[in-house]
């Protein structure tokens, strides 16, 4: 479960920075179980299911079994998250996303998908001796976000919204310690 308060967050949030975050996955599968096993994270204690069985599980067992969760971070970036509760949240976001994922909505995506990728091929990609895939790719999807939920598409446009997206994404995954200077207090300051 790792240290007292912050479990293993240290260690889940370096792989992750260090662009291998399934590394803290893996390296749990072969010490403990490829199936299941516990650990200690961004202040809470969690079981870890792996592998398709328990995929399944979970998404069968939605609001009846296993409730969805959010760290307490998010509570304090997003105080009007304490209004409601985060399984009514969720059942929410489940009824939306049927619709978004047919097939005939993801035909209309199609075109659109093409054209950002195209763009920012041309942007992040042409005629560079090295690329660094990881961030390019976080790029995309997010210009790619921005387009369809909010319909922006301008490049200038979409990076006036990616450092403060970049900073609250962060502020949720990290240790839900509030003092000035940590990840958690950037997030909730620009909450403010």
């Amino acid at each position: 479960m790792g240290l007292p308060f912050i479990g293993e967050s240290l260690e889940f949030l370096s792989t992750g920075r260090k662009g291998h975050p399934e590394k803290f996955i893996y390296d749990r599968m072969v010490k403990f179980s490829s199936q299941v096993f516990k650990t200690s994270i961004l202040g809470e204690p969690v079981a870890v299911m792996c592998g398709s069985a328990g995929n399944k599980f979970l998404y069968s067992n939605e609001n009846k079994l296993v409730t969805t969760w959010w760290p307490n971070s998010v509570n304090k970036i997003f105080p009007s998250t304490q209004k409601s509760s985060s399984s009514k949240e969720s059942k929410n976001l489940r009824k939306l996303l049927p619709n978004i994922m047919k097939a005939e909505a993801l035909q209309r995506y199609i075109g659109i998908m093409d054209t950002i990728a195209q763009r920012h091929f041309e942007a992040g990609w042409d005629g560079k001796q090295e690329v660094i895939v990881f961030l390019l790719a976080k790029r995309y999807t997010f210009w790619l976000a921005c387009k369809l939920f909010l319909s922006i598409e301008d490049p200038k446009h979409v990076a006036k919204f990616e450092d403060p997206f970049s900073f609250l994404a962060s502020g949720v995954i990290s240790i839900p310690i509030n003092f000035p200077g940590t990840t958690l207090n950037r997030a909730i300051r620009l909450q403010t």
